[in-house]
């Protein structure tokens, strides 16, 4: 049995692949989806058909937001500062983020504002970007293509996107005189399907041209492509890390588009686990209990029509229960085609660490003599037994007939107990002999503190007091 490693935080984010709407398996691996839901800009219609899907496919994983909210300029040359924007955001897709550290030692960033400084620094500490030379940066000045070869290959290599082993051979002509890493990026890059265009009728490579927008999102679909980047993400959030065996938790899953737009209509998974079998499949922790899923049934760790589906927002929600054990439990949410059996390769998943403590058991309340005079002040002592009894909401109740007449809360002391004091009703009359008067008085532990007793998942005791002169 694989036992998983503790994880600090509540929520392990891990990106996801071919979580279609449909969930169905289109049996490829294509990164962008298929067609890809068309950009807003009206400046790329006229674009070929394919470069056109490529603007688009760098707007899904929030790439590129263009120039403006209707255009992208296509033929505009691309900037190192807007290079570096365009870098980060494709190495974060593919898996590579950069620590914290030094900022990079460019004297020249001062125009750009912070989201291009960050991104700037991002690829220094990469190793993607070594600037221009005596100590700038240059974040006006356009990025040639033989600079964007050297960029993308060395974020693809920090991606560990993989060499080929039978690269195609370069028919570029004009690549004399270059420096051999410029000539080696540009073999990287043929291997790992990043073509560059041609300058027509020529062939020539033209290192110097000028990179232009359209051309750049050619480049970076491809990168997706070859740095294996997913087209959703998934996250999980439990109301609460840790819970008494007699609560509850409610797990919320959520599925994301790349650039953060939530994306409906995804069938997800959600199951309980002390840890996976040796070879890394599911194992369902018999202790637990799944609602709003389809958890204990018998295709259980599989993606299945009884899976709940991401509404408008996105999300899921479970319901999340335990036996009383005291333990620690592991809850994986995971997609992926329709069919598809749970196993710890999925790259669809995400998961957090729960634990579960053990809790009250029972309410006691200490006798004292049933028979009391109409008037007297008495005092009910009660104790909340079992584990982590100490600053719980218990409360008093004095029922006649069913209705209650008096109500009083607190809080237990440290060893959970509470005494509560209650004065008995009044005589009705000093004159004659009356009536004996039952009254019900019942303790009980408010788990929820929402004041009202929810049945025998509140423990609760009651004892009988009869009012007499």
């Amino acid at each position: 049995m694989r036992w998983m490693p503790l994880v600090l935080a509540s929520v392990f984010i891990v990106s996801l692949a071919n979580g279609l709407p449909a969930q169905e398996d289109d049996g490829g691996a294509a990164v962008c989806p298929v067609p890809p839901p068309p950009a807003s800009f009206t400046d790329i219609v006229h674009l070929p058909g394919p470069t056109a899907a490529a603007v688009s496919c760098i707007v899904y994983f929030g790439v590129t937001t263009g120039t403006t909210a209707a255009s992208y300029s296509p033929e505009s040359s691309v900037t190192r500062s807007q290079m570096a924007r365009f870098l980060t955001r494709t190495a974060a897709a593919v898996g590579v983020e950069a620590s914290d550290g030094a900022d990079a030692p460019f004297d020249d960033l001062d125009a750009l504002d912070e989201d291009g400084r960050l991104a700037v620094n991002r690829l220094w500490r990469l190793g993607i970007t070594r600037g221009a030379g005596s100590g700038a940066f240059d974040p006006q000045a356009p990025v040639s293509r033989r600079q964007m070869a050297l960029f993308l290959s060395r974020t693809l290599q920090a991606a560990e996107a993989p060499r080929a082993a039978d690269a195609p051979t370069l028919s570029f002509t004009d690549l004399g005189g270059l420096p051999q890493e410029t000539v080696d990026s540009l073999q990287y890059l043929a291997g790992l399907g990043v073509e560059w265009s041609a300058a027509a009728e020529t062939g020539l490579f033209e290192p110097d041209r000028e990179v232009t927008r359209s051309e750049m999102a050619v480049l970076l679909a491809a990168s997706l492509e070859a740095g294996g980047a997913r087209p959703l993400r998934l996250t999980i959030e439990l109301s609460e890390e840790s819970a008494l065996t007699w609560g509850a938790v409610v797990a919320e899953v959520t599925v994301t588009k790349p650039n953060g737009d939530p994306y409906p209509g995804v069938l997800v998974d959600v199951f309980v686990s002390q840890g996976l079998r040796w070879d890394g499949g599911c194992i369902v922790d018999g202790d637990a209990r799944v609602s709003g899923g389809d958890g204990g049934t018998s295709i259980d760790c599989r993606i299945d029509r009884a899976d709940p589906l991401t509404y408008s927002r996105g999300k899921v929600q479970v319901g999340l229960a335990h036996a009383p054990v005291p333990e620690t439990d592991w809850v994986y949410a995971w997609t992926g085609p329709l069919g598809q059996e749970y196993n710890e390769e999925v790259p669809d998943q995400a998961w957090t660490e729960l634990v579960w403590h053990a809790g009250p058991n029972q309410v006691e309340i200490e006798p004292f003599k049933d028979e009391q005079r109409y008037g007297r002040l008495i005092e009910v002592k009660a104790h909340l037994l079992g584990s982590r009894v100490e600053g719980q909401r218990m409360i008093l109740v004095v029922s006649r007939q069913g209705i209650p007449v008096y109500t009083r809360g607190g809080f237990t002391a440290f060893d959970g107990g509470i005494d509560f004091n209650y004065r008995g009703p009044r005589d009705p009359s000093s004159t004659v002999d009356n009536e004996e008067l039952a009254e019900t008085v019942m303790v009980f532990w408010d788990r929820n503190e929402n004041g009202v007793h929810d049945g025998p998942a509140e423990l609760s005791a009651e004892i009988t007091v009869i009012w007499d002169d």
